[in-house]
């Protein structure tokens, strides 16, 4: 298509400026619904290319939307920015490659959209790693009307589809009795107990789960000193499942598991819904396939593995629920060892292999996106499957 060239050609006049954003956010990494500064760089760099900026989108103050475009657009493309970063690893999913790669396909394909009929959205997404920022956006409505939702994912390599587990996230507290623990044990009620009694009838509960599920959690608080009786003590759990039925009846059992640790050790428990409730991935192959097609026109070969293996949780599932939506991945260092949510992954996501990265994944969306305005039979054939589903 002729516009790919130019396309590209645009990605890398911006390429400087693209690869500063991620540095930017990489060397200031912010958690869940505090990504202040990066919200405030990215949304810098959108107003002063033309777009239209929404600070504080959907209600979430770090979340934001910009668009583009024509106003009674054909077609209207989202790119999703992630940016938080995880407690003391930084961008260690590389996030900032996923913010700088989703703006700059949006820079790159701005300048065609009057003669393509079109408007792109960047959707600045908070709080992927804990609290699921997309989901509230969604409740907002701010995915009505997006015909399709892309962003790319940094990995250990090229891969066009990839299931999601569902996911609930718990926050446990146990109420108990403080006491001298060698002068008076029995006047106290051992909330520490309660929660290592809930660890261990977890570790029994997990021989009997389906492959696809998950339960793992921490200690949060495990009292003050050790001739102390705690207390008070508190944990967090995830529990996931590849499909909401199977991820409900394992919240049951789990509540029964931390019930039954009160029970046995006299304390009190609480147990609070940390944040939403991630949804499964809900997959368009026809966007999928657009999508390795452009990629593989830049030169780069799909290395597709079991798509129902070696899986995390997203937010991005949620999305994929109410609009088309693909997140494929791309390799950041091609070693199968350097994976998500570890020192080493973060390190790259802030060096040369991360720059190369998101100016690729720039350069795939942008593509993508251009056969969808350019081509109506394309965008009917994402809708048709997404609708059949």
């Amino acid at each position: 298509m002729q516009f790919k060239g130019e396309i590209v050609k645009a990605v890398d006049r911006v390429a400087d400026e693209l690869v500063a954003t991620s540095h930017f956010l990489h060397q200031h990494p912010e958690l869940a619904y505090e990504e202040r500064a990066a919200a405030q760089r990215l949304t810098a760099l959108l107003k002063g290319r033309g777009f239209e900026v929404i600070e504080g989108a959907g209600g979430l103050p770090t979340a934001f939307l910009a668009r583009a475009g024509v106003e009674r657009p054909s077609a209207t493309i989202a790119f999703l920015a992630e940016y938080d970063a995880l407690p003391s690893l930084g961008h260690a999913c590389g996030h900032n490659l996923i913010a700088a790669g989703s703006i700059g396909a949006a820079l790159a394909i701005q300048p065609f959209l009057a003669r393509l009929g079109g408007q792109v959205q960047v959707i600045g997404c908070p709080a992927e790693e804990r609290g699921g920022g997309k989901i509230a956006l969604v409740k907002a409505g701010l995915f009505a009307g997006v015909d399709a939702a892309l962003l790319v994912h940094p990995s250990n390599k090229n891969e066009i589809f990839k299931c999601a587990l569902a996911m609930r996230a718990l926050q446990v507290e146990f109420f108990g009795k403080s006491s001298h623990a060698a002068a008076a044990p029995h006047l106290g009620i051992n909330a520490l107990d309660a929660v290592l009694l809930s660890f261990s009838n977890l570790n029994a509960l997990r021989q009997q789960l389906r492959g696809d599920a998950r339960i793992h959690g921490i200690i949060t608080d495990g009292g003050r000193a050790p001739n102390i009786i705690p207390d008070y003590a508190a944990a967090r759990f995830y529990i996931r499942a590849l499909d909401l039925d199977y991820l409900h009846d394992l919240h049951r059992r789990v509540v029964t598991c931390l019930e039954a640790a009160a029970q046995a050790t006299g304390a009190r428990v609480v147990i609070h819904d940390e944040g939403e409730e991630y949804h499964p991935m809900r997959f368009n192959r026809a966007l999928g396939r657009l999508f390795q097609t452009n990629l593989e026109a830049l030169g780069e070969q799909v290395e597709q593995t079991p798509e129902d293996q070696e899986l995390g949780s997203t937010d991005v599932g949620n999305v994929s629920q109410v609009v088309p939506t693909i997140q494929p991945t791309i390799a950041l260092t091609g070693r199968p060892e350097v994976v998500c949510h570890t020192v080493a992954f973060a390190k790259a996501a802030g060096g040369p292999a991360g720059d190369r990265a998101l100016l690729l994944a720039a350069k795939t969306l942008a593509m993508t996106a251009l056969d969808l305005f350019a081509d109506p039979a394309c965008l009917q054939r994402v809708r048709k499957e997404f609708d059949q589903a």
